[in-house]
């Protein structure tokens, strides 16, 4: 058994020194996780962290970390949001005893939902499998290092969106609900409500490129890119890309590679040297065409709902 108690400015370092360790691990063992780590701003992220961050200790050595951040989502609900920074832990027995404590405060402050963010690894997934959750999105990488050009057929045309096309964003983005309303995702109870507010707050935003394609006038197919903020695991100049989605009726003509293709063409002239995207593990369809795209899974989104099961 091991002690497990609030952290304290003491423990500052050696959860630094862990995580620092941690992301080494995961980028040996694959090679689109960044390894850097400001440890100085990690640090006193921490120092201001201490009421929300678990440590266990065996002795007086420290075995292990965990910190959840609790958020408020309208597709996710209220839940507890753990990234790749946010644990460590010498064995599965360490990161049970962590989750019993912290997850006890997080289920008595209203906090069901519980994600965490780690390495597509077998032996960081399966400690977390034998608590209970399971696999939900997948987190690709992949290197921009060449253009890739964009041609389609002469029926469609490529252009950049503006606010102007709040509309058609929001008609396309519920294409891409429906389609993930269907099994075996499954996903029929997303709340929607916020959706069209979202959508004007991200085109909004002058660092946001929106991307359409249209077939006789009418737009059959989007994505969306914008420059990805510091995070752990990823390298400087990612771009992030999202949204992407095409009518059912124009799917399998080369809609969708043509998007990306911009986008990417884009960010390429521009700086970026990787590029992200996220999607759903039961997303079949999704995974063959990023994958085969040339994205590589590095994290995976687990998640587990307190009370189900």
């Amino acid at each position: 058994m091991v002690d497990v108690r609030k952290l304290d400015r003491g423990d500052v370092d050696g959860v630094v020194r862990r995580v620092e360790q941690r992301l080494r691990h995961d980028a040996q063992i694959n090679d689109l996780v960044s390894p850097e780590i400001s440890t100085e701003e990690f640090a006193s992220a921490l120092a201001d962290a201490t009421s929300s961050t678990w440590v266990a200790l065996d002795g007086d050595v420290l075995v292990g970390h965990l910190f959840g951040a609790l958020l408020e989502s309208a597709v996710y609900g209220h839940g507890v949001w753990i990234g790749p920074d946010g644990v460590s832990f010498d064995g599965t027995d360490v990161l049970s005893e962590l989750y019993a404590q912290a997850g006890q405060e997080w289920i008595e402050r209203g906090a069901l939902e519980h994600y965490v963010w780690v390495l597509d690894d077998g032996s960081s997934t399966q400690p977390w499998y034998e608590l209970g959750f399971a696999r939900m999105h997948t987190r690709g990488v992949l290197t921009l290092d060449a253009l890739r050009g964009h041609e389609l057929a002469d029926v469609y045309s490529l252009r950049r969106g503006t606010l102007d096309d709040l509309d058609v964003a929001v008609s396309l983005d519920e294409e891409l609900n429906l389609a993930q309303e269907k099994g075996p995702s499954f996903s029929i109870d997303l709340n929607t409500e916020s959706e069209r507010d979202d959508l004007l707050e991200t085109l909004s935003d002058p660092e946001v490129a929106y991307y359409l394609v249209e077939y006789e006038g009418e737009a059959v197919g989007q994505c969306i890119t914008f420059p990805l903020p510091d995070r752990r695991g990823s390298f400087d100049d990612t771009l992030h890309l999202s949204a992407v989605v095409v009518r059912a009726a124009h799917r399998g003509r080369g809609v969708a590679t043509a998007l990306v293709n911009s986008a990417l063409d884009e960010a390429f002239a521009e700086g970026f040297r990787y590029v992200e995207t996220n999607w759903r593990v039961t997303n079949r369809q999704a995974q063959h065409f990023w994958t085969s795209y040339g994205f590589r899974p590095t994290y995976v989104r687990l998640h587990r709902t307190i009370g189900a099961g």
